[in-house]
């Protein structure tokens, strides 16, 4: 499986164009796939004294073996249940522009070759960088308690700003 991964609008799957801001059932009905719905809250308010603004929103739709590959990846939306971002965690191989990166390649070669599309690169910890300009985050399999070092982890959203430090 190719996705086709395009800043500030969102990404193309068998030539279909997933738009930011696309409608969560319009997305089912084009992929047409069985997928597993994920909404919950993440209670962290009592971290943060009750302040229940703290509590993590989470909606999103998991999807597992694609057009009968071997590929895992969620697609994350909004309160008003519009597109986000997207996760792949296994199984694709994804263009950024001319960068082609798949989950058998090095972090540190993907690394290498992002940067030359995009010199904004942030180390978010060991085996985690973001790419500003692009709005991703690509991380190792061992940053995610797996093993080695090769690409484990693609996040791409139309906002970022919960990942940068102020």
């Amino acid at each position: 499986m190719t996705i086709e991964y395009i800043p500030n609008t969102g990404f193309k799957m068998n030539s279909i164009l997933f738009a930011w801001t696309d409608a969560r059932n319009v997305i089912r009905e084009n992929l047409n796939l069985k997928h597993k719905a994920d909404d919950r809250i993440i209670e962290l308010a009592q971290y943060w004294d009750g302040d229940e603004s703290k509590n993590i929103k989470q909606k999103r739709d998991i999807y597992e073996n694609y057009g009968g590959g071997n590929n895992y990846f969620f697609l994350n939306y909004d309160e008003d249940d519009k597109l986000e971002a997207i996760e792949f965690h296994w199984g694709a191989s994804i263009m950024v522009g001319s960068v082609e990166l798949n989950f058998e390649q090095d972090l540190d070669d993907c690394v290498s070759r992002l940067v030359k599309i995009d010199n904004e690169k942030i180390e978010l910890e060991e085996g985690s960088y973001l790419f500003k300009k692009l709005k991703i985050t690509i991380a190792n399999s061992e940053s995610l308690g797996g093993e080695g070092n090769g690409l484990g982890y693609f996040y791409a959203s139309r906002d970022i700003s919960h990942l940068i430090e102020e």
